[in-house]
């Protein structure tokens, strides 16, 4: 009895030392091998996109049965990103190597054991080109925001047309430009308008209004186009924002001119 259970527990053994795991699969080519279509066919590399091994030498491989480092994600599909989401760790916690995503500054940054470091990159800049063909009204002497924009651009999808709120999604130099034009009518005398461009920067760094002014220093009963514009530089922090409004004080409510491309913003960072 002893005899047969010695030999039992020698080709046991031996059956564990030699043994693969395959999952989807009757001919694992790995201690571990995982099909996850069922759809593998030995010896053509492109049907293992879909295959996760573990070989004898502890690496792991996604897409690929010979992984070369302890994680290889190198399928042929090339679909091949790793994603990295955020911790609430603190660097030193998560020891020196470790990597996060940052969801608010979208950028990657990585533990040197008591800091989290940010990886350095290019994020794409600002851009907002926009018309605006509203024929929004303008009480005369009262400053109003310009509204209801139409956006041609905006790469970073940070203008609000409705509220013509800009935000800027990094801290950068701004350039802005804005033009505007006001249906015909009839200018009271000695009159003048303001364009502004605003921003709610805290920063010492920037100015915080840019305003343009036209005058009209005499009576005038024909039917005049008022057209104006103004432009400016801005020093602004990630999150300030910018704003552009009229106060006209032509001696009667004006409305904008229905035709957009008369009235136009762009708002580029550099």
């Amino acid at each position: 009895m002893k005899k047969r259970l010695a030999i039992a527990l020698m080709l046991g053994g031996s059956l564990f030392i030699k043994a693969q795991i395959g999952i989807n699969m009757s001919a694992p080519e790995a201690v571990l091998h995982v099909d996850g279509q069922k759809n593998t066919v030995p010896a053509t590399p492109v049907s293992y996109y879909d295959d996760v091994v573990v070989i004898s030498s502890g690496n792991m491989g996604a897409g690929t049965k010979s992984p070369k480092t302890r994680l290889d994600l190198r399928s042929n599909e090339h679909l091949n990103a790793l994603g990295i989401g955020g911790t609430s760790q603190t660097a030193s916690a998560a020891k020196a190597g470790a990597m996060r995503y940052n969801s608010g500054t979208q950028d990657l940054s990585y533990s040197d054991g008591s800091s989290w470091i940010t990886l350095a990159h290019k994020a794409p800049n600002d851009f907002v080109d926009a018309e605006n063909s509203s024929a929004q009204s303008f009480t005369s002497g009262t400053q109003t925001a310009l509204t209801n924009w139409t956006k041609k651009t905006d790469v970073n999808g940070n203008f609000n047309a409705g509220t013509g709120v800009f935000v800027a999604s990094k801290t950068g130099i701004y350039i802005v430009a804005f033009t505007f034009s006001l249906a015909s009518g009839t200018i009271a005398n000695d009159s003048r308008y303001e364009t502004l461009i605003q921003t709610n920067s805290a920063s010492s760094a920037t100015n915080k209004v840019f305003k343009c002014v036209g005058s009209y220093p005499g009576t005038n009963s024909l039917s005049n186009r008022v057209a104006g514009g103004c432009s400016g530089i801005f020093n602004l922090n990630q999150g300030d924002n910018i704003t552009v409004s009229l106060n006209q004080a032509l001696g009667t409510a004006k409305t904008l001119d229905t035709d957009g491309s008369l009235t136009s913003l762009s708002i580029f960072g550099l």
